[in-house]
C-alpha cells in the first residue's frame, strides 16, 4: 500500500442548480473507488509523483447518478495513474 495525496480536482458541473449538496459525497465515494482499484494493484509504481493531472471531465449532475459521476472521477484519477506510471488496465 502507498499513499496517494489529493491537494485539488477541478470538476465542470453542469446544470448543478439544486445539486450543490452532491458534490462532496460524489467526490468521497470517488476516491474511495480509486482506493479500491489501488488496493493490492501491481501495475502501478510505488515511486513519489509530484503531480498527476487527470483528464477534465464533465459531470452532468441533472442526469447522472452520484454513483456515476464518482466512478467517472474515479476512473479520470486511475487512468491518470496509469498513464504517469506506464500500466496498462
Amino acid at each position: 500500500m502507498f499513499d496517494l495525496k489529493i491537494d485539488r480536482l477541478r470538476l465542470n458541473i453542469d446544470n448543478a442548480a439544486g445539486h450543490e449538496h452532491r458534490i462532496h459525497p460524489i467526490a468521497l465515494r470517488a476516491v474511495a473507488l480509486l482506493a479500491e482499484r489501488l488496493d493490492g494493484s501491481g501495475r502501478l509504481s510505488r515511486e513519489r509523483w509530484d503531480t498527476i493531472a487527470a483528464e477534465p471531465i464533465d459531470l452532468h449532475l441533472n442526469v447522472m447518478s452520484d454513483e456515476q459521476a464518482a466512478e467517472g472521477i474515479a476512473t479520470a484519477w486511475a487512468n491518470a495513474l496509469t498513464t504517469k506510471t506506464g500500466g496498462q488496465d
